[in-house]
């Protein structure tokens, strides 16, 4: 009898391991959801005649209402696992990815404010997240006003924030938990505030107010003994400025 010796060979295993999102990635990628889902919106409203415009209102706010609880799912979830990482890359996307928040909420107020009549609103209020978008008629000696939990904002009406219609267009939105992604030196310790006027497609990112907008926030109490700031995002240098920002 003949006898064979057979080798076996054991199959190659190959492992790949794939690098986490970044909360930069997983934010961005949301937003362009959002994004598509409103563009698509909009687009069966135009092309629809005699089309029941408070349907697309109402879908309109339920959209960005799913977006911000997902949102504010991603910012609590990645600030906790970000806690250990103090490296500047990670803290370079958190600010990033900040950035990017605060701009989508211009976007989605000019896209909520375009279903909007003169003298109607959209609220949205959430366990971390509050925005309101309201279109008024500019009136002398009146104001902008909107209270959110502890926070009250008063932006006077002025002519250089109307539209040609003379209407006033203006959101309001706060983060409690978007100072988590934001920190540079100081400790974020209150909601950080968008505030967008929205007028035409052409108009400057700042305008510039003849009355200025007051802010009431009430902060987190202080570990030390410190100074309280009145900041603001400055989108050119990615960085708090406090040009203009004053305390009362």
């Amino acid at each position: 009898a003949l006898r064979r010796n057979l080798k076996v060979k054991k199959p190659k295993i190959t492992t790949t391991t794939t690098k986490p999102h970044s909360i930069k990635d997983l934010i961005n990628d949301i937003i362009d959801q959002l994004k598509a889902d409103l563009d698509h919106l909009l687009n069966f409203n135009e092309n629809l005649l005699h089309f029941d415009s408070s349907i697309v209102k109402k879908a309109a706010k339920t959209k960005v209402e799913n977006f911000m609880k997902t949102l504010s799912n991603v910012i609590d979830t990645q600030t906790k696992v970000s806690k250990g990482r103090h490296c500047s890359e990670s803290k370079m996307e958190n600010l990033e990815a900040a950035t990017n928040i605060l701009n989508v909420t211009e976007d989605i107020s000019r896209t909520l404010a375009s279903t909007l009549d003169v003298g109607s609103k959209t609220e949205i209020k959430l366990a971390n997240i509050s925005m309101t978008v309201m279109k008024k008629q500019l009136s002398a000696n009146t104001s902008s006003e909107w209270e959110a939990g502890d926070i009250k904002v008063n932006l006077p009406d002025q002519s250089n924030i109307a539209q040609e219609d003379s209407s006033v267009t203006v959101s309001f939105t706060s983060y409690n938990n978007l100072g988590s992604l934001m920190k540079v030196k100081d400790d974020i310790r209150s909601p950080v505030l968008s505030v967008n006027i929205v007028k035409n497609h052409n108009q400057k990112r700042s305008i510039p107010l003849t009355k200025p907008s007051e802010y009431l926030v009430h902060h987190r109490p202080f570990k030390k003994v410190r100074k309280r700031k009145c900041v603001y995002w400055d989108f050119k240098y990615s960085a708090w400025s406090q040009d203009g920002c004053y305390t009362l």
